[in-house]
């Protein structure tokens, strides 16, 4: 069978026994949604959850590409922080996502910068990561904080659900910044908001003091981390998506895994296309008075 011009093998096998999902089901998925996803993902350094029997069977996670890539995708080569360098792989378009499926990609994580210049970030990520426990209208209110502080220092924002318990938060940047500058940033952004609000929120990652609070997890925004991209799936039960949203959409979303592969098409075709549209065309630059107002 041929999707977008791969051939996939197994086609039928099952990802998703939930819902019985196969390999062509998420291929196909892919093909349709990469219109608006592609531009969010390619020629960006990425990593790779795998699962190569389905999402209940052996999975595990892939940084580096040996060996020639495949159909659509690149690689390139990236100095670790231990001197080793190693090659990362980067879609180049619709036919890399569908070879990806073909090589049991269940979720595709992305650099914040670009595969040119690995050391000059574009994208900051906050991750809303909320307690056992924790009601999704705080979740909602706390994207909805962080977007009202950013904006009070000039930078635009945009919304997505992770497939998980949470909501993310993106920030498109020029590219003038270091990962240094982009740290001190985003740890200055979600401490302050645990000052404000210390029984709501906390700005580190100890699960013994995060009880009825919301991890604003910055760490994503440091040279190598990375973040589900914009429309993959995720390997857990029922196919969860990373769905980029309006703010206008957010009050009207449950959950952080509300959105599946069997759902968003009649979401997509309601919303009218790529609620990160506008996203692509944004200029900011990440100024040193931001940093130094917000830094920690």
């Amino acid at each position: 069978m041929t999707v977008a011009g791969v051939q996939l093998s197994n086609a039928e096998r099952v990802l998703y026994p939930e819902q019985g999902l196969t390999k062509r089901d998420l291929a196909a998925y892919y093909d349709a949604v990469a219109p608006w996803m592609i531009p969010h993902v390619a020629s960006r350094p990425c990593s790779l959850v795998r699962c190569p029997e389905g999402r209940e069977k052996t999975c595990f996670y892939q940084k580096h590409w040996s060996g020639a890539p495949p159909t659509g995708v690149d690689t390139v080569a990236i100095k670790e922080a231990r001197g080793t360098t190693r090659a990362y792989p980067v879609v180049r378009d619709v036919r890399g996502l569908v070879s990806l499926v073909q090589h049991g990609v269940l979720e595709l994580h992305l650099w914040g910068a670009r595969a040119d210049d690995v050391d000059a970030p574009d994208r900051l990520t906050f991750d809303l990561d909320p307690a056992p426990g924790v009601a999704w209208a705080r979740v909602r209110e706390a994207a909805k904080a962080l977007r009202e502080l950013l904006a009070s220092v000039g930078l635009a924002t945009w919304i997505k659900t992770s497939g998980g318990k949470g909501l993310h938060v993106t920030v498109p940047i020029d590219r003038r910044s270091t990962w240094d500058e982009v740290s001190v940033f985003t740890r200055g952004v979600a401490a302050r908001l645990a000052r404000e609000s210390p029984r709501r929120y906390i700005a580190t990652a100890s699960k013994a003091a995060r009880t009825g609070r919301i991890f604003i997890d910055w760490l994503r925004n440091t040279r190598g981390a990375t973040s589900v991209a914009p429309w993959s799936t995720r390997a857990r039960e029922g196919a969860p998506i990373s769905m980029p949203l309006s703010w206008d959409q957010l009050d009207d979303v449950k959950s952080g895994g509300q959105f599946r592969l069997v759902n968003v098409e009649a979401f997509v075709r309601h919303g009218g296309g790529d609620p990160w549209a506008a996203l692509l065309g944004a200029r900011q630059r990440l100024t040193r008075a931001m940093i130094e107002g917000l830094a920690a």
